[in-house]
Formats: C-alpha cells, structure tokens, sequence
C-alpha cells in the first residue's frame, strides 16, 4: 500500500478556473506581474510554495503598491521574483519618480520610512485553515493608515477580496489592532496557528516500522531505532527513533524535536493522527516518511533500501570518548574552558567558556563547581564496578542478551552504583565546597556533564538524568543526588543511542556540573541563534513561557510563546509567531502580551549575539552553525542563561 499525501495548490485549492470566471490572464501564459487577479487560475500562477514558510500548507503571492504612479497594484509572479526589491528594479525604474536604488537603499526607504514610495506586502492562503490573509513585513514600520490603504487596494484588486483579512506579525503591528480592526478585518496569529493541521518540525526522510503508542505506554512497550512511531500526544523524552509523528502540536524548540534535529530525523505534527485511517492502515510495516516544509508522504518501503540508509545514517568509524581523570579536586567553572570537557563534560565546560565571552559578563548561576571524571571513576573502582560494566559490555557484544535482558542488566549496573557506597574524602571535598558558597538552605541542582556530547558525530543531549539536593538535609542526600548523575551514564536510552551511533561505551565518563536551582522563576526559554525558517533573513528564534511550565515539552493546553528576532534590520524588529496561551490569564504582566518586556528581549538578544559569535570559532565551521541556549528570567525579573550548547544536525 502507498500513501502519498502531495501538495499541489492549484489542483487541491484552487482547481480549474470556474466557467463564470474571465482570468486575467490568458491560458497558457506565464506574465511577471498582473494588476487584478480576476479568477483562482491567475492566482495559481502567481503564488510559490515556499520553503521558508513559518506555517505549512500555505501559498504565497508578493503585492506591491506604486503610490507615485497612480497607486497601481502589482501581484508579482513570486517563484521568479522572491524579494520585491528585484522586482522592482527590473520593471519600476520609471523616469520622473523616486528611483529604486540600491536594496539598502529599496529597504530602507519603503520598510522604514513614512515617505515611501511603495507599500509591500504578501498575500496568503492558508490551505488548512481555508483563510486568505494579507500580511507586511515584521519589520516593516507603517503606520496603521498605511496597513488599511494596502489592504484596501490589495482586496480591491482581488476576486475574493472580500475574504481577505489582515493577519499582523509584530509587537509593533499588534499595538495598532484596535485602530485598525476598526476598519478593517483582521485575524491573530493564534487562531491561524490553531487552524494548522500538519505541523513539520525536522524535514528530513526516515525509513521504519511503523508503530502506534500512547505516551504512557512507551516504557512498558519500547519502541527502537529502526521503528518511526506515532504518538498520542508529545512525549517529554524519546529513545532513538527514526521517525515522530504527534497527534499533538509540538513547538519547535520542544525537546523531542531538539532530539529530532540532533539525531537527523523527521518529526512532524498531525492532528488526530493516532486515529487516521489512512496511517493505521500502514501500522507495522516498514515505511519510508519524508517530512516536507509544506507536506509529508509514507509509503511502503523495501528492506535492503531502509538497510542501507540506516547504515548511512551511523559513522563509519567507532567514536573513542577522550577523559583525563588526573584531576583530582573540585573544578571552579569561572576556571574552564571548552578544553576541560575531557574532565569535567561538555556541560560544564560550555558554561566555563561562556565566562569568557566579552563584554559585560553572561549572568550564570552563582559560583558553579564542577565534580570532575575522577570523583566518577574512583566511585567505580572502590566498588569494584568496572568488572560489571565489562561483563555487561563482553555479553552484549557477543549477542548474549536480548532486549529486556540488556535492559534488565543497564537497570542492575545503575541500582549498584546508586548503593554504592561514596568515597568519603569526596563526599567531604563536595559538602564543603557547597557550604563555602551557598547557605546551607539553598536548593542545589546536580546536572550530567559527560565526555560524549556535543561532539560533531554525536551530539548526546537529553540522555541523561540530573538530580535536587538541599545541604540541610545532609550529606546521603547530596551523596544519593551525585550517584543518580553518575548511574544515568548507563540510562538504557543513552546506551542505545550510543551503540547506534558507535560510541566506544567503555570510554564514557561522567562529571556533575553543581549550582543553584531556579525557585520561584518569573519565566523560562530556549532559543536558537539561527532562523531556521529562512536562511536569508538571519534572526534568533526565541520560545518562551511564563512561570515554571516547560517550553521544551510543552502540553497542547500551555502554549509558548514563539517569537523570530531579527537580526538584519536597521533597527531590532521581531516577528510574533504565536503568543503565550497563559499570559492572557494574568493580571497586570509587566510583559503586556509578551512574555519578557521590549527591554528584556533586546537584552537576551544581545547575550545570543555575544555568546554566538563567541563559540562559532571553536567548533568545526559549518553555515548552518548556531547556538542552543536556554534561559531563565528570575526573581527581580533578571535573565541569567541556564546553558549554551551548538545546536546539533546530524543532517
């Protein structure tokens, strides 16, 4: 059986032109530009399905506004012509009025200034929400008269102009709904986002057997490497897949879709996918998914073709961990670079390095430590542990076990490393150095720091388990707090995906990256130093939500806040994909619709850029490099940055 979902505006939206409708233009040709879209086929020829779309399913078409030459209307034939400015130079040159320019110069006058000479825009047909929209630039600064004239004309010009609405996509454009939607209708950008039906989050091709799980059956009934699942909802962590496709709307910095990315494979949003026909009907099969910017298709797929792209997608060589356990003392983070991560993990040596970063100092938790490798190895060799750790591996190897057995012995080595006992000097050198930094009330967060992330074949985030502990409850519990960081280094998830990916498991070590937690946070984010929507208009991508409630695994009731910074604009201009679904039900929010105020927001942009620009000369160059960061905005309304790591994809 094979399933090609395939999308075709023309055919699937618009169709053929309808009798009674006289076009513009005539059949068989291909114009640059028309004045008047008279009929569904003239806007067929004009629209592009873009790759760089925020939303899927959608259909394009740039209009242009001459307000020197008689307020002409242009709809632009937009797969030739992408950006107006190249229009225009081509065909608006015209003797006697304000000359085109340089695009500088194009940009500036006509997204920035009140006495442009066009207004720009594009016009868009939402295919799942069955919306037409008309929409300007997040950067673009015209005054609300100038919106209500573009849309006038633009509609006026339309044969379903009637139909059209005014969707806004800046902080800015949002200020002047009020004015606006009193003349005109409009549209926000949650109802559209709301009206999605097929979400892509990692548009990439997967080939496997297609399984069906609820969420909380997902430990009783694994699912593994050469499986694509589908799933009731989004789940808050998943072992190594080949494929996610959630009944439930993801966000795209969730931590499932970070794993996606990091792994190179394709997830995707579907409602009521758990329960379409046309999936349950391939439930079990190998399949192939290719998620597209725009749409998906599954289809049956032979084995030797999913063997040998799953093959393609491990290195060709095993992956040797590098450690030095010589250091034996606690670690100062104000001290590490990145190349400590041999001592003390990638975690800690990523926050070391962001010390250095210049400028005004990145606000980090208060006077971090880090538990180095050695603390770690001792703890396995007193306990006479690494005998275990080798016979587990030497059965493995050697195929002795099956499944539940590998993971029955992953759940036997981590339980005695738990109970061992902890080496009692290192237990002492810890308790005391917390004492020396933090009253003894402080609520202390121990995270995983390991010598097998970030790495440029394996990025290794999210397979591992960090732990609470507070001093006055003494010593056991800062003890049970290090030895649960310590046994998720043998986590059956992170074994797994270490042995796909050909990770030498005997050179694993673990460190405990060890600061303050973050009570009582105001809000909390993660953003990617790169605009993964469209290369050619950098910006950061900033997803964030208020209080304590997770952006990296949101719950479809609680939905961030998503937001593109700009970074090529004249001045800093950002554009609102969706508005938190929680800061409605605040009283007096100091961020009025947004999450972090006008000011707060140009603050964490100028940490991204600074911590950017830092890090891209230390890892291997690549265009698409970037930075995962996340952030917390605590009491007092103050951002600190919680971690930075380069944002992974293994494709």
């Amino acid at each position: 059986m094979r399933i090609v979902l395939v999308f075709v505006f023309a055919l699937a939206v618009l169709g053929c032109a309808k009798p009674e409708q006289e076009c513009t233009v005539p059949e068989g040709e291909s114009p640059d530009w028309i004045r008047v879209i008279r009929c569904d086929n003239d806007y067929a020829l004009l629209v592009t399905e873009r790759d760089d779309a925020i939303f899927a399913r959608t259909a394009t078409l740039n209009w242009l506004v001459d307000r020197e030459d008689d307020n002409r209307v242009y709809f632009i034939n937009s797969r030739e012509w992408a950006l107006h400015y190249l229009f225009a130079d081509a065909y608006l040159n015209k003797p006697g009025l304000t000359p085109v320019g340089t695009q500088a110069e194009f940009n500036i006058l006509n997204y920035r200034r009140e006495n442009r000479r066009f207004l720009l825009g594009k016009v868009i047909r939402y295919l799942d929400q069955d919306l037409l929209t008309i929409e300007f630039s997040a950067g673009d600064t015209a005054s609300a008269e100038m919106i209500i004239e573009g849309y006038q004309r633009v509609s006026a010009a339309l044969h379903d102009g009637d139909a059209l609405l005014y969707r806004p996509v800046s902080n800015d454009h949002e200020q002047m709904l009020d004015e606006i939607s009193a003349q005109i209708p409009v549209i926000r950008t949650e109802d559209v986002f709301l009206g999605q039906s097929y979400q892509p989050l990692n548009s990439v091709v997967g080939y496997g057997t297609l399984q069906f799980r609820k969420v909380a059956e997902l430990s009783g009934l694994p699912v593994g490497p050469t499986d694509i699942v589908v799933l009731d909802r989004v789940p808050n962590d998943i072992s190594l897949v080949s494929g996610i496709i959630t009944d439930e709307f993801q966000t795209p910095l969730s931590h499932v879709n970070l794993l996606s990315k990091n792994r190179g494979t394709p997830n995707m949003g579907l409602r009521d996918a758990f329960s379409d026909p046309d999936l349950r009907a391939l439930e079990g099969q190998l399949v192939r998914l290719e998620v597209g910017t725009q749409e998906f298709t599954i289809e049956v797929a032979e084995l030797a073709e999913a063997q040998s792209f799953w093959e393609s997608m491990r290195p060709s060589e095993a992956l040797v961990p590098q450690f030095d356990v010589s250091v034996d003392a606690l670690q100062e983070i104000a001290n590490m670079r990145l190349a400590d991560s041999i001592r003390i993990g990638a975690k800690a040596a990523n926050m070391g390095e962001m010390t250095q970063v210049q400028g005004t100092p990145i606000p980090l938790p208060e006077a971090a430590f880090a538990i180095p490798f050695s603390f770690y190895q001792r703890h396995l060799e007193n306990n006479n542990l690494i005998p275990v750790i080798d016979a587990l591996l030497a059965d493995y190897d050697a195929g002795a076990l099956t499944a539940d057995e590998a993971r029955a012995r992953l759940f036997d080595l981590r339980w005695r490393i738990f109970v061992a006992p902890m080496d009692a000097a290192d237990l002492e050198a810890v308790t005391t150095a917390m004492g020396a930094r933090w009253p003894a009330d402080t609520q202390l967060r121990f995270r995983s720091s390991t010598n097998v992330e970030d790495l440029a074949e394996f990025s290794g985030a999210g397979l591992y388990t960090s732990a609470g502990a507070n001093p006055n409850e003494g010593s056991k519990k800062i003890a049970d707090a290090i030895r649960v960081v310590w046994a998720s280094a043998w986590n059956h998830q992170a074994f797994v995906e270490r042995e796909f990916y050909r990770v030498v498991h005997e050179g694993v070590r673990m460190g405990v990256l060890v600061h303050p937690a973050f009570e009582d946070e105001e809000a909390n984010g993660v953003a990617v130093t790169i605009n993964e929507f469209a290369s050619n208009r950098p910006a950061f991508f900033i997803n964030s939500q208020i209080g304590e409630v997770s952006v990296t695994n949101p719950t479809g009731q609680a939905i961030p806040e998503q937001i593109l910074y700009y970074t090529w604009y004249e001045e800093p201009e950002y554009e609102v994909i969706t508005r938190s679904s929680l800061v409605a039900l605040q009283e007096n929010w100091p961020g009025g619709q947004g999450v972090l105020t006008e000011a707060e927001l140009a603050e964490l942009a100028d940490l991204l850029e600074r911590i950017h620009r830092h890090f891209r000369p230390l890892y291997p160059p690549r265009e698409d490099f970037a930075m995962d960061v996340e952030f917390k905005l605590i009491e007092g309304r103050q951002l600190v940055i919680k971690q930075a790591r380069p944002l992974a994809s293994a494709r």
